[in-house]
């Protein structure tokens, strides 16, 4: 399986196309010189957490009897499990701050 194969076909539960996935992949060349190589799944993860946040819907789409919603929960757990399992922080974690030297 291809970089551009595994992206496109994990991605695609989170409503990404195919020309998404050709987007991804050239955003993070640096990373995936060649999308038609054999897929290191940890590199194909870590460049998917990467372009996670431009990935997403930004918004439900609902129109005349047509809606689209999404599981956000199950959408983040995906994001921070994958994240977690590569030693990535999150780009929604909390950032903590040393402000101990105010008092």
């Amino acid at each position: 399986m291809t970089y551009k194969e595994w992206i496109t076909r994990t991605a695609y539960r989170f409503g990404v196309t195919a020309t998404d996935a050709e987007l991804i992949l050239a955003n993070q060349a640096g990373l995936i010189p060649d999308p038609e190589a054999e897929v290191d799944v940890r590199t194909a993860k870590t460049a998917l957490c990467k372009e996670f946040g431009s990935i997403i819907p930004l918004a439900n789409v609902s129109e005349g009897g047509y809606s689209v919603s999404w599981n956000w929960e199950a959408i983040k757990f995906w994001y921070n499990q994958t994240c977690g399992e590569l030693g990535i922080t999150p780009a929604n974690a909390p950032k903590v701050k040393n402000r101990s030297r105010i008092w």
